[in-house]
């Protein structure tokens, strides 16, 4: 009795605790491939509970009864989500809590049954390739965690289309595009509803800022009329609160806009600290109460750093500048403010 009652209580706390979502797809991807392993554990303890609680069972019934309360469990607890704030049913979990029911049962059920050793071996080998095969998100989460970290301080150019998974969207649409690119040859194509807030998130993103002067991104923006738009930037610590994040509204005009952003202003923003520019965990970008559809392509989010600068000012360097959004002027400006530095402390600028 005691056994079983602990049985219950950890897996009904597995069931309903809320994890969270994190800021690594990678670990996003794992917790959600969790679902079934967890679910193969309850449905073992519910086949356990309907043997009376001895092992092993060879009455294919209870198998089948155990499967059948497992996934109304999983429906359920999908269910109570869409009452509890900031979670929501979702239909992949509710698959993969079906089939890690499943395969769990199939599995034990070929170990203790009067099978042939062919039909065990049948049995076993369709359980394995049932729980293998949900595991392909999670190699495709590596690679892009790999992908992420190998061309930062470029942040996203949409050259790959599972990098659209970094993105996530409300009262709006998403969908790569050749149209408008400025880096390489895709654009993130944006449809914005007529809603209170519309627009996108980038939730998975290289976190740690440090050293760069400012973040970049070009908008292409469709129409005849500008669209005003608000970028939001916050870090692991942030409270949800308005005043403990980057806010700054934007003014798009139709056609090309180039949008540069001081990481400075980004590290002062939240009221009362500094924002960790060591952990910054997602860009917001959306417009407010928006009456009409609007349509606008994004490309080549970036931080650039003083490397980068002096690098556009070798010679021959006029194209890669351009390409970049660095202007002659921006570079005179620094190169000035160095020089200075550079004098007062005897240096090879003199």
């Amino acid at each position: 009795m005691l056994v079983t009652l602990v049985l219950i209580t950890g897996v009904s706390f597995l069931l309903f605790y809320d994890f969270g979502k994190t800021n690594s797809r990678l670990i996003d991807e794992i917790l959600n491939y969790g679902h079934l392993p967890l679910f193969g554990v309850v449905a073992l303890v519910i086949l356990w509970i309907l043997n009376k609680g001895s092992w092993p069972c060879t009455e294919k019934k209870k198998y089948i009864t155990a499967a059948f309360i497992t996934i109304l469990l999983a429906i359920l607890t999908e269910c109570i989500q869409v009452f509890t704030p900031d979670r929501y049913l979702e239909l992949g979990d509710i698959l993969n809590d079906t089939i890690g029911a499943v395969t769990f049962l199939t599995f034990v059920y070929s170990l203790q049954s009067n099978l042939s050793v062919s039909l065990k071996a049948r049995y076993m080998g369709a359980s394995v390739l049932l729980m293998a095969l949900p595991t392909i998100p999670i190699f495709i989460a590596a690679f892009d965690t790999w992908n992420i970290e190998r061309e930062f301080p470029l942040i996203s150019s949409l050259e790959t289309s599972i990098e659209m998974d970094r993105w996530s969207s409300k009262e709006s649409a998403m969908s790569r595009t050749r149209l408008y690119a400025t880096d390489g040859e895709y654009s993130l194509k944006v449809n914005l509803y007529p809603g209170i807030y519309p627009g996108i998130s980038m939730d998975y993103l290289h976190n740690d800022w440090r050293g760069y002067g400012n973040l970049c991104f070009d908008v292409f923006l469709e129409g005849s009329t500008p669209l005003e738009i608000t970028v939001r930037i916050n870090d692991r610590k942030h409270n949800d609160e308005f005043t403990d994040r980057y806010n700054k509204g934007f003014r798009l005009h139709p056609g090309d806009n180039h949008i540069s952003i001081r990481l400075g202003d980004v590290k002062n923003a939240p009221r009362g600290r500094m924002m960790d520019m060591g952990n910054i965990t997602n860009i917001c970008i959306f417009s407010y109460n928006l009456k009409e559809p609007r349509s606008m392509y994004f490309d080549n989010f970036r931080l650039k750093n003083w490397a980068l600068l002096i690098r556009c000012y070798c010679p021959n360097s006029h194209d890669y500048r351009q390409s970049r959004g660095i202007t002659q002027e921006d570079f005179k400006k620094f190169y000035n403010q160095m020089r200075v530095i550079c004098i007062e402390n005897h240096s090879i600028f003199q």
